[in-house]
C-alpha cells in the first residue's frame, strides 16, 4: 500500500468516526418514517433508541459500514482533485 492509500484510509476512518447519531437518526427516519401507536406518533429512530439501545448501537455500526464506500469514493475524488 502506498502513502497515498494510507492517507486515504486514515481520512475515510476519520469521516466514519465523525458520523453522528443525528445523521443515523435522519437516515432511519427517512427509511421508516413516523410510526403511529394509537393516537401517538413517533420517529423510528426514537423508538429504537429508547426501546433497545444495543440494537441502536449495532445499527449505527452497520450504518457506518454502509457509508464506507461512498465516503471512500468522495475522499478519493478529493485526493485526485488535489493532484
Amino acid at each position: 500500500m502506498t502513502d497515498r492509500d494510507d492517507r486515504i484510509d486514515e481520512e475515510v476512518e476519520k469521516r466514519l468516526d465523525d458520523l453522528s447519531d443525528d445523521s443515523y437518526d435522519e437516515w432511519l427516519d427517512e427509511i421508516d418514517g413516523e410510526i403511529s401507536v394509537g393516537s401517538l406518533t413517533f420517529n423510528a429512530s426514537d423508538i429504537i433508541k429508547n426501546c433497545d439501545e444495543v440494537a441502536y448501537r449495532c445499527g449505527f455500526g452497520d450504518y457506518q459500514e454502509s457509508m464506507r464506500e461512498s465516503i471512500e469514493q468522495d475522499v478519493r475524488d478529493e485526493f485526485d482533485d488535489e493532484d
